[in-house]
C-alpha cells in the first residue's frame, strides 16, 4: 500500500510539474529544506523563543507574509502558496516563524519552524528589494496583536496539530498546513 502510495504522489507530482527545472527544485527541496526529525526535535527551542516573547509582548512586532511555495522559479497560484511571520524586536528582525510538516506528504506530524531555508531566503529577497519569490504582506490596518498570535501558535505547539497538504482548500478538524496555521492563529489588534 505505502508504494502504491507513493506511486500516486510521484505522478501528482509530476502531473504538477510544469518543467524539469521545476521538478529538479521539488527534488531538492524534498532532500533538503526539511529534516522531520531535527524540526521535531526542535520545537522545544522554538516554545522556548515564543515564551521568551511574553515576557515582554510590547517590545516585539509581527508581521504575516506569504510567497511562492517552494522556489522563486516556480508559480504562484491560488491555492500553491506558502504562509510564514516575520517578528521583529525594536523593529530589527529577530527570526521567521512557520508552521509545516515534518515529511513531504499528504499528512504528517506538524511543527512550528524558526527561520526554514526558504522564509529566510525569501524574505531576504523581498527586503532587499529583488522579491523573486513574489512575497507579499498580509496588511492589517492596525498591525498585528503579538501577545494574543503568539498564545495561539504555543497552544497549537501544545495541541500537537497534524500536518495536511491541503487544508488551506480542504479544512480538516486538527489539522493545519503552513496558510492555515497562520490563518487559525493571528490576531489582528
Amino acid at each position: 500500500m505505502k508504494k502504491l502510495l507513493a506511486l500516486l504522489y510521484s505522478i501528482i507530482l509530476l502531473n504538477t510539474a510544469i518543467s524539469c527545472t521545476t521538478l529538479k527544485i521539488g527534488i531538492e527541496m524534498l532532500k533538503s529544506e526539511l529534516d522531520g526529525d531535527a524540526l521535531i526535535m526542535n520545537e522545544p527551542n522554538v516554545l522556548n523563543q515564543l515564551e521568551i516573547i511574553l515576557r515582554n509582548p510590547e517590545d516585539y512586532t509581527m508581521t504575516g507574509f506569504t510567497r511562492k511555495v517552494f522556489s522563486p522559479e516556480l508559480e504562484r497560484t491560488t491555492h500553491r502558496y506558502h504562509s510564514f511571520y516575520s517578528i521583529k524586536v525594536k523593529n530589527k528582525t529577530t527570526f521567521l516563524l512557520s508552521f509545516t510538516g515534518t515529511k513531504k506528504w499528504f499528512y504528517s506530524i506538524g511543527v512550528w519552524a524558526i527561520n526554514t531555508s526558504s522564509d529566510s531566503r525569501s524574505y531576504e529577497s523581498y527586503i532587499n528589494g529583488n522579491n523573486e519569490w513574489d512575497v507579499q504582506e498580509i496588511y492589517s490596518a492596525n498591525g498585528i496583536n503579538t501577545e494574543m498570535t503568539i498564545r495561539n501558535v504555543i497552544n497549537m505547539i501544545n495541541d500537537d496539530v497534524t500536518y495536511y497538504y491541503n487544508d488551506h482548500r480542504y479544512d480538516k478538524p486538527g489539522m493545519e498546513n503552513c496558510n492555515s496555521a497562520l490563518l487559525t492563529t493571528i490576531v489582528f489588534n
